[in-house]
C-alpha cells in the first residue's frame, strides 16, 4: 500500500486578497476516492494552506511515497515549480507525478523540470491506480504504462464506473465554491477550447455523462451526507440531454437545492429553463462569446447571434439570472465587432455579464492559427508557460492581445461590459438569498462584492 500525498497548486499566487477565490479540488477528489481502497491517500490544498512551514510540517509528518500534483495552464504553474521544487528538497527519494490539462497537453514542459518523475496524460482514475498498484510491485515498469509521460492513452471510463466523490478528504466549510459534476467532455469543437484533448475520444468531441440514477445518488449523498444546499454544476453543458436533465430536475424539485449551471444557447427553451427553475438553478451562464457572427463562426461555435439573443431573453424571461460570458479581443476582431457585443448586451439586458479578454490556450486550433500568423511565440519552458494566462485582472493588463484593436481599447471595452447592470444583479442576488431565508449568504456575497469593487476601481484608476 502506497502513501499517495495529492496537491492543488495555489491558484491566486500573484493576485490580491481580496479577488481570491477557493474552488473545491473536484479533480483530485474524484482521484482520492478511486484509490482509498488499496492505497493511503490525503489532499493538500495550497489555496487553503498556502504558508511553506505548514506544508513542510504536514509532509515530514505524512511522509507520503508518491506525491500528485494538478496543473492547468495558469498562475497555478508559479506555485506548480515552487512546491515541486519544495517536495524534493524535503525527500528527494520522493516519487513525483504531475497529471491535468497542462500535463496533457503540454507533458515536455514538466518533464523536462528535475522535480518531476513522471507525467500522467488524459483521464486519471484508472492510469493513477496502475501506477500506485505498479509503485508497490515493480517500479521499473511504472514508465511503461498507459497515459505515463508520452505513453499511449487508455481507453475512456464508463462514468458510472467512477466512485461517487468522498468530500471528506477536504475540509468543506473552507471553500466558497462547492463544485459538483456530472458528466465529461461537450458536444461543441470550437476553435478556442481544449476540452476534446482532456476528455474527447480520438482528439475529437466526446460526452460521457452519469447516468440520472447516478446523478440522483450523487445528490442523494450530498444532500443526507454532507447537507450540501448550494453548489455550481460545472459540467460544459449540463442542458445537453432533455430526457436525463428533466430525470434529474425532477429529482431535485422540492430539495431546497441551489446552483448555477453552464448551458448552450441553442439548447435552452421556456420548458427547459422552467425545469431548471424548479429544480433550484438561480442562474445559468450562457457562452454566447460575441455579438457578432464573423466572429461567431471563426470561432466554430455552431450558434447564431439571434439564438443567443433569444436564450438571453429566454432564461431572464423565466425569473433566472442570465450571466452569458464572452471573450474579447479574438484573433482579427475589430471595435465594430466588439460594438456590436456590447450593443447586444445592451438590447438583451442580462442581469450581469461575465467578460474575459481572449488569450489562445495550448491544445486549441486557434493557438496554432496564432502561432502560424506569428500573433504570439510558444514559450519554451515551464516558468514562460506560468505566465500564458487569461487570469490577470483588468489592472494588470493585456497579456497577450492578438485582435485587431489596442490594448486601451480592449481594456476599456472589457470594463464597460462587464459593469452593465452589475448593482441591479447585486440587488437581485442579495434579495434572492434574502427570500431563501440565507441571510448570511446573502451578507457575505455583499461583501466580497464591495470588496472586489474597492479594488478594481483603485487600482484602475492608480
Amino acid at each position: 500500500m502506497a502513501k499517495v500525498l495529492l496537491i492543488a497548486p495555489n491558484q491566486d499566487i500573484l493576485k490580491k486578497e481580496a479577488n481570491k477565490r477557493v474552488d473545491s479540488p473536484l479533480n483530485l477528489i474524484f482521484l482520492a476516492t478511486f484509490i482509498k481502497d488499496k492505497h493511503q491517500v490525503k489532499i493538500y490544498d495550497r489555496n487553503i494552506y498556502p504558508n511553506d512551514e505548514d506544508f513542510k510540517n504536514f509532509f515530514l509528518n505524512y511522509s507520503p511515497d508518491i506525491v500528485g500534483i494538478t496543473s492547468m495552464t495558469s498562475l497555478m504553474l508559479h506555485d506548480l515549480i515552487h512546491i515541486g521544487k519544495l517536495v524534493k528538497a524535503l525527500n528527494k527519494n520522493v516519487t513525483t507525478i504531475v497529471g491535468g490539462t497542462h500535463a496533457t497537453i503540454e507533458p515536455k514542459s514538466l518533464l523536462n523540470e528535475p522535480y518531476v518523475d513522471f507525467v500522467l496524460r488524459g483521464e486519471g482514475e484508472e492510469a493513477f491506480l496502475e501506477f500506485c498498484d505498479t509503485f508497490d510491485r515493480d517500479k521499473a515498469k511504472l514508465k511503461k504504462l498507459k497515459n505515463i509521460n508520452l505513453n499511449p492513452l487508455r481507453p475512456l471510463m464508463n462514468l458510472d464506473d467512477i466512485k461517487l466523490p468522498d468530500y471528506s478528504f477536504i475540509e468543506l466549510e473552507k471553500y466558497e465554491h462547492f463544485y459538483v459534476t456530472l458528466s465529461r467532455g461537450c458536444i461543441g469543437n470550437c476553435t478556442f477550447c481544449s476540452n476534446h484533448k482532456m476528455w474527447g475520444k480520438d482528439d475529437h468531441p466526446f460526452v460521457r455523462m452519469f447516468s440520472s440514477e447516478k446523478a440522483i445518488q450523487l445528490f442523494n449523498l450530498l444532500i443526507h451526507k454532507y447537507k450540501i444546499k448550494n453548489f455550481s454544476l460545472m459540467d460544459d453543458n449540463f442542458v445537453t440531454f432533455r430526457s436525463r436533465v428533466k430525470e434529474i430536475c425532477n429529482y431535485l424539485q422540492g430539495k431546497d437545492m441551489n446552483f448555477f449551471c453552464f448551458g448552450r444557447a441553442d439548447c435552452l427553451d421556456d420548458e427547459m429553463v422552467q425545469y431548471l427553475k424548479k429544480a433550484g438553478c438561480h442562474t445559468v451562464q450562457i457562452g454566447i462569446e460575441s455579438g457578432s457572427q464573423r466572429i461567431l463562426d471563426f470561432l466554430c461555435k455552431k450558434t447564431t447571434v439571434k439564438q443567443n439573443a433569444d436564450a438571453i431573453r429566454c432564461v431572464e424571461r423565466n425569473g433566472l439570472t442570465c450571466d452569458p460570458s464572452v471573450m474579447v479581443g479574438v484573433p482579427t476582431e475589430t471595435a465594430e465587432d466588439l460594438n456590436r457585443t456590447f450593443e447586444l448586451i445592451r438590447r438583451t439586458k442580462p442581469s450581469c455579464t461575465d467578460a474575459q479578454i481572449f488569450n489562445p490556450m495550448p491544445g486549441t486550433p486557434i493557438f496554432e492559427y496564432c502561432l502560424e500568423k506569428k500573433l504570439i511565440t510558444k514559450p519554451k519552458t515551464l516558468e514562460e508557460w506560468a505566465n500564458w494566462t487569461g487570469d490577470w485582472t483588468l489592472e494588470a493588463g493585456v497579456n497577450h492581445n492578438v485582435s485587431a484593436v489596442s490594448d486601451k481599447y480592449l481594456l476599456e471595452i472589457t470594463k464597460e461590459i462587464r459593469d452593465y447592470r452589475i448593482l441591479q444583479n447585486k440587488i437581485k442576488r442579495f434579495l434572492f438569498w434574502v427570500k431563501k431565508g440565507d441571510v448570511r449568504q446573502a451578507i457575505q456575497s455583499s461583501i466580497l462584492f464591495f470588496k472586489r469593487r474597492i479594488l478594481r476601481y483603485s487600482e484602475y484608476s492608480s
